[in-house]
């Protein structure tokens, strides 16, 4: 071999493992407006009743909340506050289970209208259709306060409303200053009306993409907000401007009712329906169904953002489809169906 042949194929293959080491890195802090986040599809209605005990819940790994937005990138005291979250969705709800360890509950306003951002709540923002852009007294988004009484507060375009029809929450004790909320959230498009609120209900289905953040207003021994803190990362000129734009909300993605790529799920190779080769790729990848369930299914390559960059329908029994307009980089491939929906990650060299 070529000492230049050598140094090209080193020169790959370092880089190789280096993009595979980002993937298979433990993330610990905060994921960034740049990661995509999964909710895993639920079978069956999730109950809510704090106790986190459907199947679906043990099927997806926890989240952190560890980005402390006001003041901010403060070092919160020991045991103060620490935050976890799991996302799922079924066709009628996108469902949060939420581990909270807050040393000092705090709920000073009566008037659930009055400041409610400066009590303990949960806050929940959602982008329907990831359209990013301002949403303050508007439906653009929405950026919902669950209070420790379960009253759902948002600044929309009748001004601040309780929203308590949108979204079922219950929070219990399960240890010592550590409460684990289970939450339902109806998801509605930017026509929501408040006269007619199911008139703009969305129905959702696999590989949808949407936005989402999620963040705790901690509240300890004043009457105001003392810390915020939130699941992905803010500039300091940004950090607290999710109750008013979407732009810095995640890319969530809503998971199938099927998932059998082992990049993603853990699910062993002889489970999977289809085969995505060769992966590095570089001009162009093939897809071919290997299941005894063949059938024709949609193929979408997205950024690691979530934008999608290519799509196609695909059929049988074998596809080929081109990436030479993609830069070296991580994407995410998405293959659709009726009956079954893969995600894989692809390394394009």
């Amino acid at each position: 071999m070529k000492l230049s042949s050598l140094k090209l194929n080193l020169t790959i293959r370092c880089g190789l493992l280096m993009a595979l080491s980002v993937i298979l890195m433990p993330r610990v802090s905060g994921q960034t407006q740049k990661d995509t986040l999964f909710a895993v599809y639920s079978p069956t209605p999730v109950v809510i009743d704090g106790s986190g005990e459907e199947s679906c819940w043990e099927r997806t790994d926890w989240h952190p909340i560890d980005q402390v937005w006001i003041p901010y990138n403060a070092k919160m005291a020991p045991g103060d506050f620490a935050g976890k979250y799991k996302v799922a969705w079924d066709s009628l709800y996108l469902y949060l289970l939420v581990e909270i360890i807050d040393d000092m509950l705090s709920d000073d306003h009566p008037d659930p209208l009055n400041n409610y951002w400066e009590d303990d709540c949960l806050e929940v923002f959602i982008d329907e259709d990831r359209s990013m852009g301002y949403h303050l007294n508007n439906n653009n988004a929405f950026a919902y306060h669950i209070s420790l009484s379960y009253d759902v507060i948002d600044a929309t375009a009748y001004g601040a409303v309780n929203l308590k029809n949108n979204v079922v929450a219950c929070m219990d004790t399960i240890a010592p200053n550590t409460y684990l909320w289970e939450v339902a959230v109806k998801i509605y498009n930017d026509k929501f009306n408040l006269s007619n609120p199911e008139a703009s209900r969305v129905i959702l289905t696999a590989g949808k993409l949407m936005g989402f953040a999620l963040a705790y207003c901690d509240n300890d021994e004043t009457t105001r907000r003392e810390n915020f803190i939130g699941s992905i990362y803010m500039t300091q000129a940004t950090a607290n401007d999710n109750y008013k734009t979407a732009d810095y909300f995640q890319p969530l993605v809503l998971s199938a009712k099927e998932i059998l790529s082992h990049s993603l799920s853990g699910y062993p190779d002889a489970e999977k329906k289809v085969t995505i080769y060769p992966n590095p790729a570089r001009e162009k990848i093939r897809i071919r169904p290997t299941g005894k369930d063949q059938q024709d299914f949609r193929c979408e390559i997205r950024s690691l953002n979530g934008s999608l960059l290519i799509s196609e329908e695909c059929t049988l029994p074998e596809n080929e489809i081109s990436i030479t307009d993609l830069p070296p980089g991580i994407y995410m491939v998405s293959l659709f169906s009726d009956h079954f929906f893969v995600t894989e990650k692809l390394i394009l060299l």
